[in-house]
């Protein structure tokens, strides 16, 4: 049992609720740049492809900072800096995309955005599946629900402030809340023992020595292209939901905003059950579960013209596809030593990052050529190659 868990629970629950706090404030950051697009993107004339390479920028940025962000993490064990560093410049890339002028001052932002919280994983999630090692899957699951809230609240508020104040005014207003956070979890980190503000370290030989090790694990490897093939399916509905709404129902800001909502609540309301669920009978099964819902899902979503029975879908997505990341990031980080957790969160969303990037401008030059609803069959077929891949991986035996 680890340091955290042999605390008094109400207290060793204190970094647990903080932690997913301030992560919900990030993912606030980027839904709220999701719920921008259309707007966005009718202000500068662009087409999908267009809008779609600007999320390509955010995936991309996030596997350029993938790497680096791990190694920083691990080698010094700074893991409340690297957070306040991602909670504070997060929130300043959101400021400055309400005062940028043109696309590639827009394209800036949106990376300065990506790039820190990419920052935030490596950080967050070693340090959970450490100090709950027990119970990782519920722990992480409780992080995945702060970032679905952060998901979910996001696009009400920004769809009120955008018919508002507009959605520059918008973008400069939500950055106040990741920066709040980040002054709330300095003070909990000085006051609170039970969270660490460094990590052990090792040796640079001897990290090295077990990141070789550790890139070079086949099995590891699936678990990562299988995440990456799942992660096309997460960045796809991300993106391209609201700009199908939009098309198809009504470009009106309150049903872009509610039926990213539903997508991100659904997904919340799930995910402890998942998490809890794999500590006790593995991930491999739980997957298998949120695997077949997405593919039937996901497929069925553009062939409905019925709005009420198309935000019901949205609902069984959010619950397939979002619920399983803590799962995957349980099986990953049981695979590897908790000295490279920093490391294999970096090699795993690097993966995910990887995948991701090229769905937007394929997605987008999809739907240009042959229909936006074409981009949901190409996400559904996703889904399969994850199945046919995490057949192949061995489920890890737990205490």
């Amino acid at each position: 049992m680890s340091a955290v868990e042999r605390d008094n629970p109400a207290v060793a629950r204190g970094p647990l609720f903080v932690i997913a706090g301030s992560h919900a404030s990030l993912h606030w950051c980027v839904t709220i740049l999701f719920v921008l697009l259309p707007f966005i993107k009718d202000e500068l004339g662009l087409d999908y492809t267009q809008t779609g390479f600007l999320v390509t920028i955010v995936q991309l940025a996030a596997f350029v900072a993938n790497i680096p962000s791990g190694i920083i993490v691990d080698v010094t064990g700074r893991r409340t800096a690297c957070k306040l560093f991602s909670l504070t410049f997060c929130g300043l890339g959101l400021a400055g995309l309400g005062f940028a002028q043109g696309y590639w001052a827009l394209a800036t932002f949106v990376a300065i955005i990506s790039i820190t919280n990419t920052l935030w994983h490596p950080a967050a999630i070693a340090f959970l599946s450490e100090s709950y090692a027990n119970r990782r899957g519920l722990a992480l699951s409780f992080h995945t629900i702060g970032a679905s809230l952060g998901d979910a609240v996001a696009p009400m508020v920004a769809g009120v402030l955008i018919v508002a104040v507009g959605w520059h005014n918008t973008a400069i207003f939500c950055a106040l809340v990741p920066i709040a956070a980040a002054i709330l979890l300095f003070f909990f980190a000085r006051a609170n023992p039970t969270m660490p503000k460094t990590a052990s370290t090792s040796g640079m030989r001897d990290y090295w020595v077990g990141l070789r090790q550790l890139v070079g694990d086949l099995e590891i490897w699936k678990v990562c292209v299988m995440a990456g093939f799942r992660g096309t399916g997460q960045s796809g509905l991300r993106t391209f939901l609201p700009l199908y709404v939009a098309a198809a129902y009504a470009s009106n800001p309150f049903w872009i905003a509610a039926s990213i909502t539903v997508l991100q609540m659904s997904g919340a309301v799930a995910t402890p059950f998942a998490g809890g669920l794999s500590d006790r009978i593995g991930r491999r099964p739980v997957l298998f579960i949120g695997f077949a819902i997405s593919f039937v899902v996901i497929a069925l979503m553009p062939l409905t013209e019925s709005l009420p029975l198309f935000v019901f879908l949205v609902g069984l997505a959010g619950v397939a596809t979002f619920a399983v990341r803590p799962v995957i990031q349980s099986w990953a980080l049981e695979k590897a030593s908790p000295q490279l957790g920093g490391s294999m969160v970096s090699l795993l969303f690097g993966t995910q990052s990887a995948f991701s990037m090229a769905v937007p401008v394929l997605g987008g030059m999809l739907a240009d050529a042959w229909g936006i609803e074409y981009v949901f069959y190409a996400l559904a077929a996703t889904v399969v190659i994850a199945v046919a891949i995490a057949v192949t991986i061995p489920e890890d035996r737990r205490d």
